[in-house]
């Protein structure tokens, strides 16, 4: 019961992604954060096509290192 949950999660999501104009022939798929362990372990997927940072924090790392970017400018925090 719950691996077909979990099957049946993953393929809602990639259907989600298709939706929104993601197409698995021509596209590189980038997965971040917590999800990545449900699509390798649930997903039905083209592994050459697809990446998994399985990093939980490497959403917040890209956002943290984002803001930083943004305060910074010319060299001199704002």
């Amino acid at each position: 019961m719950l691996k077909a949950t979990a099957t049946d999660y993953v393929d809602e999501i990639f259907h989600r992604l298709k939706d929104h104009e993601y197409n698995p022939d021509l596209m590189q798929l980038y997965v971040v954060g917590g999800g990545g362990c449900l699509i390798r372990n649930f997903g039905s997927y083209d592994k050459s096509r697809v990446t998994i940072n399985e990093d939980i924090s490497a959403t917040a790392k890209g956002y943290e290192y984002l803001s930083e970017r943004y305060l910074k400018k010319d060299g001199e925090w704002l």
